[in-house]
Order: structure tokens, then sequence, then C-alpha cells
């Protein structure tokens, strides 16, 4: 692993622990421990002993438990789920359901806190906490946390087993949903694997979770106390008091978060750990693999599933091929943790199968159930008139909704029909292209291709997204989201946005090998393109199954083989090609005034958009002077279009105005 001066997480050397402190940390452990487990924990090294040591006699647990992922393991797992009520039976076969508190349903984005020295740089749009300050204050919430409760640590490695970019991954937890959910997501490893693993690349994430005490319901009941505290100087993680997937399964994104912060420190412009589903799309003679990054709640589940080899929906880890010169990409995870709300035979037919077919291993989370059934909102069936749901008693009559927004189901990735076996390869999968989307419904065009890498960097920038419920609180008002990764990057802006410049120009990626970039938007509302009828609802121009001929003509835009067309911002496709592909892929006749609402540029709202970016990042310290110049350089050409033009240039218009401006 290479290191830098400014590198401070490491782990100590096995001559490090002094022998008989050792000694008296193993006798601890196992006078909480039965013989099965005691074997476990002899072949953890001792650098993988003292955090559990130290985790242990904080939280005080009354037992602990080795998970090693294997069967056995697991089945005590599963067991003590349902024992203990965090999950309950469905009809189907290995099918369960867990429901989290009313108010701990999302990212409690105000208790979510980064732990820095005072002199460590943190994202303007995230939280810091002086580091002695908080670890002092989380250590405090979790002090006799689980001295009614039994310890599980769990070994998991963050990427394919073998992957020089897999993150080493310890887990304490109170939680069995929480191991339970972990084993779909991602790969167990056994202690002594682990330890190897650990020793090698020089580094682990430790990750400290308490669902704390619980109500009669099973739910976390001192939310006054919900903690989600990164220690970004020694990747530990202190999450208390909840039990949401997304604050409590730490190898996601608290862990996402430190393998961003360990690539600014370690491997500036060579690693990217991102916020994207990992997709390939067959065409005649290749596999195209796009990394997409759209905020939670923005339909990359929905549109990874639109690929014929699935890669991963949610994160990727993406780093140079030093021999071949190609950019590659693994998924950290091997699972879905998906939202449901909308999951339908005929938009989501794979992912049905799965949640509604037999033979597949489900948790369901925060929707409604009636005679051991799971319902959700626009699932496309007819709800019950009565059930329970995470809320309670439930009937159709209260006109309360029968599922959360956020309710989700978690399941592996190789039940899927789409599933790719390269998902397990530690080389990865060649990338094509990076797409960035948020939910835009006034300003960007449903699809531009950025002119370089520059312009890829500036478009992933500048997203700007409608809140969704996977936040608490989230009211759907527009934010700044960079990259859909800003939540989970805790360097400033500008290192990241520096970091990315640095990625696209290394020269061990080979010229023929840099991804295209694109910006999405499949999120263009009626209203926002002046085309809602008096008294109609508001709505999407176009259907969400679009997404698979959007997808399909951007591979075609990354290999040449459709003309497009230049605007100032990037290069759009052309209608023909895409009439031909709606026919061809979802036999749909496609309108060219649909097209044009689309694909126009509407000059007044770039405009704004491009200003407002450039103040916002003006604040930020160090950006590089090249970020700025494409957006000068944007805002300058849309403004003569608006000048020559109007305020609505329509692809036609932008393709006789590029004639007519064609040297001669």
């Amino acid at each position: 692993m290479k290191t830098n001066s400014s590198t401070t997480v490491h782990t100590r050397n096995s001559q490090d622990v002094n022998i008989s402190r050792l000694a008296m940390m193993k006798t601890y452990l196992v006078s909480l421990m039965d013989e099965a487990n005691c074997q476990k924990l002899m072949h953890c090294s001792p650098e993988v002993i003292e955090p559990i040591y130290n985790g242990s006699t904080r939280m005080n647990p009354a037992s602990i438990f080795i998970n090693t992922g294997s069967q056995e393991d697991m089945a005590y797992i599963r067991q003590k789920a349902l024992e203990n009520g965090e999950e309950f039976p469905l009809t189907k076969k290995n099918h369960t359901c867990h429901f989290d508190g009313v108010n701990d349903q999302g990212r409690d984005t105000a208790n979510t806190k980064y732990l820095a020295y005072a002199d460590t740089e943190i994202s303007s749009l995230q939280k810091k906490e002086e580091h002695r300050t908080g670890v002092v204050e989380a250590r405090n919430i979790i002090t006799d946390i689980m001295k009614t409760k039994e310890m599980i640590i769990s070994f998991i490695s963050r990427g394919p087993i073998g992957s020089p970019v897999a993150d080493p991954t310890l887990q304490v937890t109170d939680s069995y949903y929480v191991t339970h959910s972990e084993f779909l997501l991602y790969r167990m490893m056994d202690p002594e694997a682990f330890s190897q693993d650990v020793a090698e690349k020089g580094y682990m994430f430790i990750n400290f979770h308490s669902a704390g005490e619980l109500t009669p319901t099973n739910v976390s009941a001192n939310l006054n106390k919900r903690r989600i505290y990164m220690d970004v100087e020694r990747f530990r993680s202190y999450s208390c008091n909840n039990q949401y997937a997304g604050n409590s399964i730490a190898p996601k994104k608290i862990n996402h978060r430190f393998a961003n912060m360990n690539n600014l420190r370690n491997y500036f412009g060579e690693r990217l750990d991102e916020h994207m589903f990992v997709a390939g799309f067959a065409m005649e003679d290749e596999i195209v693999y796009f990394g997409g990054a759209y905020p939670s709640g923005c339909g990359k589940t929905g549109t990874a599933m639109t690929g014929t080899h699935l890669v991963g929906d949610d994160l990727a880890k993406i780093f140079i091929d030093a021999e071949s010169g190609e950019v590659r990409a693994v998924n950290p995870e091997k699972g879905m943790f998906g939202i449901i709300e909308g999951v339908n035979q005929e938009d989501d037919p794979e992912t049905m199968t799965i949640l509604t077919g037999e033979g597949n291993e489900v948790i369901f989370s925060n929707l409604l159930v009636c005679d051991d059934k799971p319902y959700w909102t626009g699932m496309g069936e007819p709800l019950p008139e009565k059930g329970r749901n995470f809320a309670g008693e439930w009937s159709k009559k209260s006109g309360k909704p029968a599922s959360h927004k956020n309710a989700r189901f978690t399941i592996s990735l190789d039940s899927l029909e789409n599933y790719d076996p390269a998902t397990e390869n530690p080389e990865g999968v060649k990338l094509s292209g990076l797409l960035f989307g948020g939910r835009d419904y006034t300003t960007m065009p449903t699809i531009v291709m950025a002119h370089d890498w520059m312009n890829s960097v500036v478009h992933g920038a500048i997203i700007r997204s409608a809140t969704t419920a996977t936040e608490i609180g989230a009211d759907g008002s527009e934010k700044r989201s960079p990259f859909a990764n800003e939540a989970f990057f805790p360097g400033p802006l500008a290192h990241y946005i520096n970091h990315y410049k640095a990625f696209g120009e290394n020269l061990a990626i080979a010229k023929e090998n840099l991804p295209s970039g694109f910006q999405v938007n499949y999120w263009l509302h009626k209203s926002g393109r002046g085309i809602l009828s008096p008294g109609e609802a508001d709505g999407l121009i176009g259907e969400k199954r679009d997404t698979k001929v959007w997808m399909r003509i951007m591979a075609l835009m990354h290999q040449g083989r459709v003309e497009t067309i230049w605007t100032p911002i990037g290069r759009i496709p052309k209608y023909q090609d895409l009439k031909k592909l709606f026919k061809e892929v979802l036999e749909k006749e496609y309108e060219k005034e649909i097209y044009s609402k689309q694909f126009s540029l509407y000059t007044e709202n770039l405009i704004k958009r491009v200003d407002m970016s450039i103040t916002e990042f003006a604040k930020e310290k160090g950006m590089a002077d090249e970020f700025f110049h494409v957006l000068d350089t944007w805002r300058r050409d849309l403004a003569a279009l608006q000048a020559t033009i109007g305020s609505i240039v329509t692809p036609d218009q932008m393709i006789e105005y590029v004639a007519a401006n064609q040297p001669h």
C-alpha cells in the first residue's frame, strides 16, 4: 500500500501488541464466549483482536458471537433475528420483514458528523465535530449499551475477495437484523483470511453499532441519543440508538466515506469510490459497462436493472489497471438494498420475480403486511383493506400510506436473472462511461455527452436534485448534489474535484480507454417544459421504462456509432436514432414533439444553473482554474444562443446554428 506523510490511519503490527497485554485481552474475551467462539477468536491476529477487546470493554456485552459467515453461523443469526423480534417470517420461504421505528426511517443527517482534528478540512456541505470531543461523546453514549445483549463480530471484505481495492472491514453490532442484512450485502471472511488481508493492506475499517435500548415493539427507544459519528482520522465509526440500515450497516455508506478519504490521502488521482451503479449493456460486439451516479431515490437501482449484465446498483470502486491502461470497477457489495416503492411487474419484472417468487432470501422493511404477505405502494396490485406496517395497525380507510416512501428490500445480487458473474472478478469490469444525474424537473436535457474529461467533471459537480425520503426531514426541495456523492465524501469539495480531474488525466489510462461522461436527467416534468394542460396533473415527460432506450443510445454515442448534435454544454442524440431504438427496444412510437421537449436547450434555465454553480464553487478553496473555464465557456456560448435564437433552442435549431457557424 502506498502511503504519504498525511496518512494517519494504520493498524498495529503484531509485534507492537505487548504479549502480556495480548494474553489479558484474550482472557477477557474468552470469558464472554463459549468454546466454539473461542476457537474462532484464536484465528484472529492481535491487531484484529484489539478493537474487539476495546469495543467489548466499553459496550459491556453479556456474551460475544464470532460470525464467520458459515452456514452454521448464519443459521444462528437468522434464528436469533426471529426470536428477538427484529424480523418476522412471511409466507414465502426465506422471506422476512423488519420494521424500523416511525422516526428512524432514513439517514439522520442532523446527527451524522465527521470526527476530525482541527487542521483536517471537511467538506463545506457536511458537519464536523472536533475529534476528541466527538470520540468522548460517542464513547459515553455506548458505554454499557450492550450489557444485556450479545455482541456479534463479523469480518467483511468490501469488494471481491482478493481484489487490490477491497477494504477489510470489522463490524461490531448487537443487531441480528444488521448482521443478516450484511450477509446478503457483503462477502464474509473467516478470521484468519481477514487478518491476513489486514496485514497485507495495512489498514481496516472498524465499526461499532448498537440499536440501543428497544421498545416493546423492538425499535430503538432513545432516538434523542442517535449518533452516526465517523472518525476519519482512524477509520472508526460509532453508530448507536438506531436500526435503519442506512445508518446501522456501516460497510455501506459509512465505510464508503472512509474509502473516499483513504483515496484522497493515499491514492490521489488513482482510485475513485463512487455512489454509482455498475451495469453492462450487451451491444452487437461487446458489453458496454457504465457507472451511474444518482442520489438515493432518483432511479439508480431501476436504471441498473435495465442492464443485461448487472454488477451493482449502488456503489463502485474504480481504479486503473496498470497493464491494460483500462479504467475498471468492482462493486464493494454483492447484494442490493433497494427502494421498493413503485417496483412493479411492468417496469421491474426481474426484481418482482425475486420479491414474489420462491427460493430466494429476501428481507423486506417498513412496508405493509397482511396475512404474512408484503404489500407496498406502486406494486401494481390492490392493497388489502387492513394490515400492519412500521407505524402499527393500518387500514385503507385511514388514508395513510401503506408503506414508507423509503421502504426497502434486501437481496443477494446473484438471485437476479441479469446478474453478471464478473461481479466476483477481483480485477473488475472495464468502464466505458460515467453517468451523473438527479431529480432535475426543469433544466438539463435528458442526455448530454460531455465534450471531454474536464467537461465530465463539471457535469458531475453541478448536479442539483430534489431531496427524497432517503433523508429524514426531506421536503422535496432542490439542493446541490455533486457527483451524487457529496453526502459521502468527507474532504473539501475542491479536493474531491481536483482528485477527479487528476484521475482522468492520469497517464496510466490509455487514451482510448478514458470513459465518456454523461449528464442524464430522466425527471423532466411537463410543467418544467411548459406542456402542462389546464387541470392536468403534473408528471414526467415520457415513462420510467424509457430508461432502457437512454442507456443504449449512450452506449452507441460512446462507441461513436451514431451521429450527435453539438451544443455548448455537450452533445445530444439525434431524433431518428432514438425513434429507431424506441421501436426496437420498447415497441413504442417516439414522437418528435416529445423529443424536442426533452432535448431542447432552455437557455435561461441553463444560464441560471451555470451562474449558481460558479457562485457556489467560487466559495470552495483550491478549485482548479480549468473548472471555471468550462463553466465560463458554457455561459458565453449559451448567452450567444439565447441572443441569436431565444430562450428555447430546439435540436433542429441547434443543427442549423452549428452548420451556419462552421468555417468555410
